[in-house]
């Protein structure tokens, strides 16, 4: 991979003989992401995260991606504590399939690949404590642990595809705008507005012509954009709006 996705560092090939010793930490921590303030989204788990997490897309080469906000500003994670430990109620994909993660090349078939780097695995046979389990059995067969990461691996590639279609079909009918999002930091108190985000238009959804409506209720996507305007309400959650207490609560606005 040349170019490394978020919290990626070393991207290699899974190997039952290079890795055969190797275990992952559990249970699994996050503090590798907890400096981030937003999270990959995939279009399918907006549904259940909208009443906990705010979702928000951002503009890209390939089209529009959505991502989960989980922080107030860049550098300002709020749901990951000092031991790592997701405290949101709802655990992003993107988080639970690392350190894993699907590679590709030209010509080649995807293979399932690990961050080589992360601190979330024991690599040597003489390391793994009581906290963590085997990726593979004393001869070289996956243990249920990797079976169920392999997975969620293949699953999560497969629903990042439909993500991205998801994405261009919402750029092409025009149903986005740009958002603006004010919040203040609960703890310290600091101001921040979080600038190049972009939101479903309801005026422009409402306003869609009965072919193109129908083909977004045809494909499936009209309760993920329902669920992605739900969840603009949830900013509240673990972000304070910046706005008088008697005014009310409207920490998202059209830029």
């Amino acid at each position: 991979m040349t170019s490394l996705p978020l919290f990626y560092r070393s991207v290699v090939p899974l190997d039952r003989d290079a890795h055969r010793a190797w275990h992952l930490a559990q249970p699994q921590r996050f503090a590798f992401a907890r400096a981030s303030h937003l999270v990959p989204a995939l279009a399918e788990e907006i549904g259940a995260a909208c009443r906990h997490l705010p979702v928000v897309f951002l503009p890209e080469s390939l089209g529009p991606v959505p991502v989960f906000l989980v922080g107030a500003a860049p550098g300002q994670g709020a749901l990951i504590d000092d031991a790592g430990t997701w405290t949101g109620r709802y655990l992003p994909a993107y988080l639970r399939r690392y350190p894993f993660i699907m590679g590709e090349s030209a010509g080649n078939e995807p293979l399932v690949c690990i961050d080589a780097e992360a601190d979330l695995l024991r690599r040597d046979a003489a390391e793994p404590a009581e906290s963590s389990l085997p990726l593979f059995t004393k001869d070289g067969r996956e243990t249920p642990l990797l079976q169920e990461r392999i997975r969620l691996v293949a699953d999560y590639a497969e629903s990042a595809r439909r993500t991205a279609a998801f994405g261009r079909l919402l750029q092409d009918l025009k149903l986005l705008r740009a958002l603006t999002i004010q919040v203040h930091h609960p703890v310290t108190g600091e101001s921040h507005v979080l600038h190049g985000a972009l939101g479903v238009d309801e005026a422009a959804l409402a306003a869609l012509p009965e072919e193109a409506f129908a083909r977004l209720r045809r494909e499936g996507w009209l309760a993920t954009i329902y669920a992605h305007l739900i969840s603009l309400q949830a900013v509240a959650d673990f972000l304070v709006p910046a706005t008088p207490a008697s005014a009310p609560a409207a920490p998202v606005d059209a830029a």
